[in-house]
């Protein structure tokens, strides 16, 4: 497990680098991930944000709530699922979010622009590498059932 737990450690720093960035702009990370899919997305689901930023549904139904109530956000047309309806950033909303987007992007193309486009992409190919033998192996794995 050493090098599982290595790599939770490196994943961990990470996320750390990505909380500094969040604190600058003085929002949550729901708070962030709801003006950030929705200033990159066009318009998106409240599930769909929860999913890709692992944010309980509840928080992101909050968060939304809230936004609403500032202008920051709409309700749009239904989506796919009829139980679901968009959402979009207002002009308000896009007033907030794309300074953040264009800062949060920014950021990446220096430290991306540093680590130089051969080492990205390696480690683009490795981490995918990576999931795949995961994968591969999780499925070989028996269950393990345990009662506690």
């Amino acid at each position: 497990m050493y090098n599982f737990d290595e790599l939770g450690k490196k994943i961990g720093d990470i996320n750390k680098r990505i909380e500094m960035l969040i604190a600058k702009t003085g929002l949550s990370y729901s708070e962030f991930a709801v003006l950030y899919t929705l200033a990159k997305d066009g318009r998106s689901t409240q599930k769909k944000i929860g999913q890709e930023w692992f944010i309980p549904k509840q928080t992101v139904f909050n968060v939304c709530k809230n936004f609403r109530q500032k202008g920051l956000v709409q309700i749009g047309e239904q989506s796919a699922d009829k139980r679901e309806r968009a959402m979009s950033l207002t002009q308000k909303g896009h007033d907030v979010a794309d300074p953040i987007v264009r800062a949060s992007d920014k950021l990446g193309e220096r430290v991306f622009a540093r680590l130089g486009e051969k080492n990205a992409q390696k480690l683009f190919l490795l981490l995918t590498h990576f999931c795949e033998i995961c994968d591969k192996e999780i499925e070989n794995t028996p269950d393990i059932q345990t009662e506690i």
